[in-house]
């Protein structure tokens, strides 16, 4: 910076030639040089600049003079280019009428910094992102869509009425601290929705989409696919999915479930006794084949249920060959089994009772076996309630209860021709019975019969030994024919 105008070529002796018009020169000069000096003493001296003037700055440049500075009031300097103030230097503040560049910077050394602070403040990647640094460390950036923290965002606890997080427009609407470790959500100034460390809370009806079996409406996390949670099936009807097929329905009547239920809520074995559990199909011999019998002995089953009977299972009923047993328990120490055949040489059904130890085995009775041998031991009847036989000439029928009745039919029997007072009588005829009946005095054989073919003559019956009948013909005149008789011999088996 030049602050005089240059001298010209001072006059020289040793060139007369130019001597005298050097000298005018240099003369012509020398008042101008006065003049600038003058001008310059007062800076020299302490004395300072002129204040100026944003248009004519106090200290300006040679070739641009209303660029420079000047002072534009009491401790403040203020910087002029072309004659408008461009900064303002004050005791208090510096002030720009222009936008002010700094370099990018870097973390480390960031674009604006602080004297005691250089590697905090702000720098740009130069790409439309300014970020902001502490510590030589981006800590967050806005983008010209978002501003993105690096850094724990710290805002005020809030409340419903006015949250600590909110938005522009709608204060009394945001994110507020309940209480420790409790978020609240707040809306119209009143707490809607509560998240805390173990669970979230609504306090207001919570809504999702109606959602379908493939995208439920409401689903987890933790389901990768998005096809396993809840969705309406249709009004008042919830339905649940698991990997979009439809499992569970409630409606208003009650639950409907589609698949397979499995798990600790159905029996884990075919004779599980856990009060609550659903049944299985085949559990207990129920819906598939019946269940070996433990130890395959009957007096061992302890559990209800239906079991298989082999020719080799112990205390099944005598006889008996395969089958199925029904066991119904009552209490520890009562129970009810009933025993079915399976075989054509097998009739009728067993049943017996347990009162702390077995009883015996009983048949019951049905078309197949009401008919047949009877008998009687241990104080019951045993066999068929009815024994029905024929010999040529008579048939018998016993019954289970000592009842036993015997018809027979005689033929060539003589007719009546001895007289006996005013009747007249024949021999007493013995028959032997094809059974034999008690003869004990209340359980004699009585006989009983008449004669075919329409003549008056009647019959005098008589006991004789246990299979023995005897009978004589009575009529009111002599009868030389031979005669055929129906005999009924009624008493007692036992």
């Amino acid at each position: 910076m030049d602050f005089f105008s240059p001298p010209p070529t001072p006059p020289n002796s040793g060139n007369p030639g130019t001597f005298n018009d050097d000298a005018d020169a240099f003369l012509g000069w020398f008042p101008a040089f006065v003049a600038e000096l003058n001008a310059l003493l007062p800076y020299l001296t302490g004395a300072g600049f002129s204040d100026g003037t944003a248009a004519a700055p106090g200290l300006v440049w040679k070739g641009d003079p209303d660029t420079g500075l000047f002072r534009p009031g009491s401790n403040a300097l203020g910087i002029a280019a072309g004659g408008v103030l461009r900064l303002t230097v004050s005791a208090l503040a510096l002030t720009s009428t222009v936008p002010l560049r700094a370099p990018l910077g870097t973390a480390a050394a960031p674009g604006i910094a602080f004297e005691a602070d250089p590697n905090t403040g702000i720098r740009s990647d130069g790409a439309d992102v300014l970020h902001f640094v502490t510590g030589g460390a981006t800590r967050g950036f806005f983008s010209t869509t978002h501003f993105q923290s690096t850094l724990p965002a710290v805002v005020p606890v809030g409340a419903a009425a006015a949250p600590g997080l909110t938005f522009a427009g709608d204060l009394d609407t945001g994110i507020f601290r309940a209480a420790a470790d409790l978020l609240g959500i707040a809306a119209g100034g009143e707490e809607r929705f509560r998240v805390g460390s173990g669970r979230a809370a609504a306090l207001v009806p919570f809504s999702v989409p109606d959602g379908t079996p493939t995208f439920p409406g409401l689903t987890f996390n933790g389901e990768v696919g998005s096809n396993t949670g809840f969705f309406l099936a249709a009004e008042n009807e919830i339905g649940v999915t698991c990997q979009g097929t439809e499992r569970a329905r409630f409606t208003p009547s009650g639950m409907e479930l589609q698949g397979l239920l499995s798990g600790t809520a159905v029996t884990q074995s075919d004779l599980d006794t856990t009060p609550g559990r659903l049944l299985k199909v085949g559990d207990y011999g129920l819906g598939g084949t019946a269940r070996p019998i433990p130890g395959n002995d009957a007096d061992q089953i302890g559990t209800t249920g239906f079991y298989q009977v082999t020719g080799a299972t112990l205390n099944r009923p005598a006889g008996m060959g395969v089958g199925t047993l029904q066991h119904i328990q009552h209490g520890a120490a009562r129970a009810i089994q009933i025993a079915y055949p399976q075989t054509a040489t097998d009739t009728g059904r067993w049943c017996r009772q347990k009162d702390t130890t077995w009883g015996d085995w009983f048949l019951t009775y049905d078309q197949r076996n009401i008919v047949g041998a009877v008998s009687w031991s241990s104080g019951f009847p045993r066999g068929g309630i009815i024994e029905k036989g024929e010999t040529a000439g008579a048939e018998y029928v016993r019954f289970a209860d000592g009842t036993q009745l015997c018809r027979l039919v005689q033929t060539g029997v003589p007719g009546p021709t001895i007289a006996q007072g005013s009747l007249y009588r024949t021999e007493w005829q013995t028959v032997t019975l094809p059974v034999e009946f008690v003869s004990a005095a209340l359980n004699g054989h009585c006989v009983t019969g008449g004669c075919r073919g329409g003549s008056v003559i009647s019959l005098l019956c008589r006991p004789g030994a246990s299979n023995v009948a005897a009978y004589m013909l009575l009529a009111p005149t002599s009868y030389g024919g031979t005669q055929v008789v129906d005999l009924l011999v009624t008493g007692r088996w036992r």
